[in-house]
């Protein structure tokens, strides 16, 4: 009788928790159908097709624009680069497709700013691919003589101007820390090499031997051999890349890595913590030898 009793104390509801069960069903009730009157008296939107297939033909051609993650970026000249070497330029292959019908139709770039003409070249691509654009200017015609001025046709009681005389280069340039105007004044290197030179330094991180001149586009043999002794080095300054805190876009960023390094570096570096010392890159073949030595002097593992 008690456990009865119980039961029935139990699950016997006052009159005021009746009527508040009643509510509550009430208003369950009420949102059920509120919810399935919306939908029915809810008319859908008219679909446009047209509108669709833009939208969609807007989207492709976006994804086709993206800055793809293969490949690589370095100085390049667009009126002159080839096939082979344009497929291994780090660009979206239809910017690649267009620069070459742009050339096939005759059509010439004159300067950096005007790669901003190839069809798909937006803003964020430009900004990418500006600083390693290298155009290689038509030279006006003139010839350089080391023991003679300039000299004219002498006609009946014209006067023959005088050479001035040959100003003797008596300093020596910090090739990193030299400005562009101060390399003009070196033997063969006029506005544009002088501007060259600065831009690859850059891209370097600064140069740290003589002999990466031979790496800036355009720069003779027989140019930098005359120019070597009025160029010192100071190697101190070297902007170098920290492999323990950079992302793969800062290390493949630099002239001597490519993409497929930069990530092995970073996923090495992920999987196995804290590289101490930059020969371990080597050591587990993340890198080749030839390229290892290049980038040495520009890695550190420490701030």
């Amino acid at each position: 009788m008690k456990l009865h009793r119980i039961i029935l104390e139990y699950f016997t509801f006052t009159k005021n928790e009746r009527r508040g069960l009643l509510v509550l069903l009430f208003l369950i009730l009420f949102f059920l159908l509120a919810n399935q009157l919306i939908f029915y008296f809810e008319t859908p939107g008219e679909a446009d097709p047209e509108k669709f297939k833009r939208l969609i033909a807007m989207l492709e051609e976006n994804e086709k624009n993206e800055i793809p993650e293969t490949g690589k970026l370095f100085l390049f000249d667009p009126n002159t680069i080839d096939s082979i070497q344009l497929d291994s330029l780090r660009l979206p292959h239809q910017v690649k497709q267009n620069l070459l019908k742009y050339r096939q139709k005759g059509g010439r770039l004159y300067q950096a700013e005007d790669i901003r003409k190839i069809y798909g070249m937006n803003d964020s691509i430009f900004e990418a691919v500006y600083p390693y654009v290298s155009i290689k200017k038509k030279q006006i015609a003139k010839k350089e003589n080391a023991n003679s001025f300039f000299s004219e046709k002498a006609e009946v009681g014209t006067v023959v101007k005088e050479a001035p005389p040959i100003v003797e280069i008596e300093r020596t340039f910090e090739i990193n820390s030299a400005t562009a105007k101060d390399l003009k004044l070196l033997s063969g290197i006029g506005s544009v090499l002088s501007k060259r030179i600065v831009k690859y330094r850059e891209l370097l991180g600064g140069f740290y031997t003589l002999e990466q001149l031979h790496e800036v586009y355009g720069l003779k043999p027989e140019t930098i051999n005359n120019i070597l002794p009025y160029l010192k080095i100071d190697t101190t300054a070297i902007r170098k890349i920290n492999v323990n805190f950079a992302d793969a876009a800062e290390i493949a960023g630099h002239p001597y890595v490519s993409w497929d390094q930069a990530n092995a570096i970073v996923d090495f570096r992920s999987r196995n913590g804290f590289i101490k010392d930059v020969r371990t890159i080597r050591s587990n073949n993340l890198m080749n030898e030839e390229d290892f030595k290049k980038i040495t002097p520009y890695l550190k593992t420490k701030n």
